[in-house]
C-alpha cells in the first residue's frame, strides 16, 4: 500500500505491524508504528524491518 500525506488518516490508522507499505521512495514491511501528536498535526512514524523509516504528516481537522 502506498502511504503519503494524501492518504486518508482512517486508512493510515488501519495499518498494522507486518504489512507492506511504500512511499514511492522506500518500501518494506512495518516493524513498529509510532504516532506523535501536536496541536497542528499527527505524525505517523513507520519503522520498517530493513531499518528504514517512512514518516507521514497529517494536518489535524479543526472543527
Amino acid at each position: 500500500m502506498i502511504v503519503n500525506d494524501q492518504t486518508p488518516t482512517s486508512t493510515i490508522l488501519e495499518l498494522k505491524v507486518g504489512m507492506h507499505i511504500d512511499n514511492n521512495l522506500i518500501s518494506g514491511n512495518i516493524a513498529h508504528i509510532e504516532i506523535q501528536e501536536t496541536d497542528e498535526y499527527l505524525l505517523f512514524l513507520f519503522d520498517l524491518e530493513q531499518g528504514n523509516q517512512i514518516i507521514v504528516r497529517k494536518l489535524k481537522q479543526v472543527c
